[in-house]
């Protein structure tokens, strides 16, 4: 059986995690881990090209592997091909000691595989045969994935403690703050209604009648999501108060917008993480969704969740969409009130 890497020091770090972003935001206390444990050794992300903004400030990453996932779809074509094989020769070329693949698919498992490291840690739960690429297969009980992923750098020999910050690039902060003065933005809240999953959608006429109650107290609503959700949050625009961010969005500006926030209230999505990473105040609406897997961690009170045997739902089918109607209105208004009254006083 292959040993962790305890006792020695490794020369150099890859943490894959390629997606999808709300995963790839609660991945940060791995690499937070291993930093803590090996200081001196740089760390590597291999992640999707359109998520980089979501960890490239993150301190305990040195550099950042772009997974041109799109570029690299038609893998069966010529091209496609050839880009694969160069991209699986980068990997073997930056020669790393220690890979923690966090993503437990057939594809991550192949990067995982490619950079002949010596030491390759994932999940033995991992699918599509992905686990043939590790050299140490992980066995976990635990429920959360964040406890899972903590298992894994427990594996590598780093102790393990839930860091979950995240961190906003400079210029992406220079941005908002520029935006709120020209805006008159001052206090205000995130509303991030969007899903693109139906089955997850809490209805937005919902949203509307949240984001009224609190316009109603004298704050201030911004709207995020990514610019082709357009069409998801139409009843929410026209009222005073309300400020539309999609068009402008971008990761990074997202970051920013709930870094500076009173509070979050979302859907299960990346916006929900987002809020963890940066401390905020949140409330996560769950339906198809298990929250004790794939909730706010440590966050209990920050989720409404409709009566469900997930045994039964898949939020991938679109037929499953009326779970969110369980959650009502009254009863996110009584938690905002709740969560944002406790931490007030």
């Amino acid at each position: 059986m292959h040993t962790p890497m305890s006792g020695t020091s490794p020369k150099r770090i890859l943490f894959i995690r390629p997606s999808a972003l709300g995963d790839v935001c609660r991945s940060v206390p791995v690499i937070a881990c291993l930093k803590k444990q090996w200081p001196e050794t740089p760390i590597d992300w291999l992640v999707q090209a359109e998520f980089v903004d979501a960890v490239s400030a993150h301190p305990a990453v040195e550099n950042i592997i772009p997974f041109p996932r799109r570029a690299m779809r038609r893998w069966y074509l010529p091209n496609g091909f050839l880009k694969i094989v160069n991209f699986l020769r980068l990997l073997k070329a930056k020669q790393y000691d220690l890979v923690v693949d966090a993503q437990g698919l057939g594809r991550s498992g192949l990067f995982t595989w490619a950079t002949r490291a010596s030491t390759r840690i994932g999940l033995s739960s991992a699918r599509e045969f992905g686990w043939l690429g590790y050299t140490q297969k992980v066995q976990t009980q635990s429920v959360h994935t964040v406890d899972q992923m903590l298992a894994l750098s427990k594996a590598a020999g780093a102790t393990t403690t839930a860091d979950m910050q995240l961190y906003v690039n400079p210029q992406d902060s220079i941005w908002w703050e520029s935006y709120k003065e020209e805006n008159n933005i001052e206090a205000y809240i995130v509303i991030a209604p969007t899903s693109r999953w139906k089955s997850k959608q809490w209805p937005v006429e919902r949203f509307v009648s949240v984001a009224e109650y609190v316009l109603n107290k004298g704050i201030q609503v911004v709207v995020v999501g990514a610019p082709h959700e357009a069409d998801q949050i139409k009843p929410l625009l026209g009222q005073e108060g309300v400020t539309n961010l999609l068009p402008l969005m971008t990761i990074g500006r997202m970051m920013a917008v709930i870094e500076d926030s009173n509070f979050v209230l979302a859907n299960d999505s990346a916006a929900l993480h987002m809020a963890v990473g940066f401390k905020k105040r949140c409330v996560g609406l769950f339906g198809p969704t298990n929250p004790e897997k794939v909730g706010p961690y440590n966050c209990d009170s920050s989720v409404i969740a409709a009566d469900v045997d997930y045994d039964e739902v898949q939020y991938r089918n679109c037929a499953d969409n009326h779970i969110m109607q369980q959650i009502e209105i009254d009863e996110v208004i009584t938690r905002f009130e709740v969560i944002c009254g406790a931490k007030d006083e």
